[in-house]
């Protein structure tokens, strides 16, 4: 018994050693003196001038400030939109698939002006002659020659907003023979 208390009273001394032990010192403060030294003095340059009607506030308390003015530039949060560019006439079931979606099936000479058989993905067929829209990008048939026909694309550039134009040369499909 005596033992377990020597063990208990020992213990306790070194809880109460480490308790009374671990208090921290108070820091002191110091306050670093100013050893930097200017070299090249940077010039401030004078805010650009505010309109009142822009910033009634520094007017009043008599302190310029910078005030953005977002009028006529665009959100560069906005996503783009590319529903707002909207074609002025109804579609033509031809402008409704991408060229590459569709196929020249064949080219008709011996008329006066020649013409061309264009099948859809659906697997409709529609002759075209020149000046036929076809096309997601506004596309319009220039030439049709013997074994291709060639499609001016006019379309706006999403980033840019400048229109562009874009030659494409659609090939005749040929057929294997039986």
């Amino acid at each position: 018994m005596k033992r377990t208390e020597s063990l208990l009273l020992t213990s306790m001394l070194i809880v109460v050693a480490g308790v009374s032990g671990c208090k921290k010192a108070p820091v002191p403060k110091v306050v670093p003196k100013n050893t930097m030294t200017v070299v090249n003095p940077v010039k401030q340059m004078a805010p650009p001038p505010v309109q009142a009607a822009q910033t009634p506030s520094s007017t009043t308390a008599g302190t310029s400030s910078y005030y953005y003015n977002p009028a006529g530039k665009p959100d560069p949060f906005e996503p783009f939109d590319i529903s707002k560019v909207k074609p002025t006439t109804a579609l033509t079931p031809l402008q409704q698939f991408s060229l590459d979606q569709l196929t020249v099936r064949g080219i008709i000479w011996g008329l006066s002006n020649a013409k061309a058989i264009i099948e859809d993905p659906t697997g409709k067929t529609y002759i075209v002659g020149i000046g036929t829209k076809i096309g997601k990008n506004n596309g319009v048939i220039i030439r049709i020659l013997n074994e291709k026909i060639v499609v001016l694309e006019q379309y706006t550039d999403v980033f840019t907003g400048k229109v562009k134009t874009n030659e494409v040369t659609m090939e005749l499909k040929k057929t294997e023979k039986i």
